[in-house]
């Protein structure tokens, strides 16, 4: 039996309360709403969500149940499953910190950091002998923007977290191919965009919203978010533009169809 492939998406959306006018929350949360639903992922792991951006998300995008572990400051990384294809079996997070203390400011961080988990089962997998063979784990994770070690000892936290069997780690990463935290992670995970069989789209996954933001003009270097796999195959990668007149976010989905 062919097995169906599970489409995966990391999307980065944008702090609320950073913008005004056309890039305010307010005004950008249905672009971001629309572009999730023509990426049609049946997994999405988010970063940069807010306590009252998780509600609108939860509106807008209709069978979805969400993934979501909150801390008090407010920003955390959501997992929304399609609940047709897929359910939860277990759920978590734990903090981008010594010892995965939530909700502590480590390193040479500037905020605190949470990893949202989930381990879900493939409504559409044949079933196994082992019933945890139809399971897949998948992170949503977002490295710090700031601290050269809190990304890298972040990394390594993840990393060393993740379970036997077929994993993806999506997330903004804040680091490009290559840079330590990146080559931390891939030590034991495959990154989709070279495992993958077709690849589409732009190069960069962070584009701003100011042409002069003092980031690398290097398409390469602004390539920041990532899905890393292991025990899956990956069909296609992408990376997804948003209208440039009207941008949802920041930063580009990435898309990975893997079959665990």
């Amino acid at each position: 039996m062919t097995r169906t492939p599970l489409r995966v998406a990391s999307y980065n959306v944008r702090y609320a309360g950073l913008d005004a006018g056309r890039l305010d929350w307010s005004v950008r949360r249905d672009g971001v709403a629309s572009l999730v639903r023509d990426i049609d992922p049946d997994v999405l792991a988010v970063q940069e969500v807010w306590m009252d951006q998780l509600p609108d998300l939860r509106d807008r995008l209709p069978g979805y149940d969400w993934v979501a572990f909150p801390d008090r400051n407010g920003e955390h990384t959501p997992i929304a499953v399609r609940r047709r294809r897929v359910s939860v079996a277990s759920a978590g997070a734990f903090g981008l910190a010594p010892g995965g203390d939530r909700e502590v400011t480590a390193w040479d961080a500037a905020i605190p950091r949470t990893v949202t988990h989930a381990t879900l089962r493939d409504r559409r997998a044949p079933a196994p002998p082992d019933a945890d063979g139809r399971t897949v784990a998948v992170f949503s994770v977002h490295l710090d923007h700031a601290g050269e070690r809190a990304r890298l000892e972040g990394a390594r936290l993840v990393r060393d977290r993740v379970p036997d069997g077929p994993v993806v780690v999506a997330g903004d990463l804040n680091c490009q191919t290559g840079s330590p935290p990146y080559e931390a992670l891939t030590a034991d995970l495959t990154d989709a965009r070279l495992a993958a069989h077709e690849r589409d789209g732009p190069d960069r996954t962070y584009v701003g919203f100011d042409a002069d933001d003092g980031v690398s003009g290097d398409p390469a270097a602004r390539r920041i978010d990532h899905v890393l796999v292991r025990g899956c195959a990956v069909e296609r990668y992408r990376v997804v533009p948003h209208d440039a007149d009207a941008p949802a976010s920041d930063h580009f989905p990435v898309v990975a169809d893997v079959v665990p």
